[in-house]
């Protein structure tokens, strides 16, 4: 099955490729920028609202509870399971 990424903001879409570690490495191959520091999703720097379908996160420690309740994600960390559409 084909996972497609859609940043909603630049208007760009990507095809998901299991070599890729998070959403913001697919990002920054196809030009889309989401500023971030640590790249391991504690620092919380690159936090983006996930506006449709399922990700999966080994680490949220940059997410807050309100944040979780107002569905952001950390592309750093995170693994589309679904085709997703992202606020980037």
């Amino acid at each position: 099955m084909t996972v497609r990424v859609e940043f909603r903001k630049s208007g760009k879409s990507a095809k998901w490729d299991e070599r890729f570690g998070g959403i913001l490495e697919l990002a920054e191959d196809n030009g889309v920028e989401i500023e971030n520091d640590c790249r391991q999703g504690i620092c919380g720097t690159c936090k983006t609202k996930l506006l449709s379908g399922k990700v999966e996160m080994d680490v949220d420690d940059g997410l807050t509870s309100e944040d979780i309740d107002q569905d952001m994600i950390l592309p750093c960390v995170a693994v589309p399971k679904t085709d997703v559409s992202i606020e980037a």
